[in-house]
């Protein structure tokens, strides 16, 4: 599943394939199958990184496919 995010440390916005995603139960946070990684500043974590209107639109789809 390819997301789109916003890179907080360079500011850019990027796709990514994050694999499979789903949620974890005890912080009701999305878990990704794969790595997170802005072209320019490389791997990130969730913290990092903001979900644009577009991901947030990617990640409805995406969850209510669970």
């Amino acid at each position: 599943m390819t997301i789109n995010f916003e890179c907080k440390k360079c500011r850019k916005e990027f796709d990514c394939d994050v694999g499979k995603i789903g949620i974890d139960d005890s912080g009701m946070r999305p878990t990704f199958g794969k790595d997170i990684v802005c072209p320019r500043c490389g791997k990130l974590t969730m913290d990092d990184v903001l979900l644009t209107e577009l991901g947030q639109t990617q990640m409805t789809a995406a969850t209510m496919e669970l």
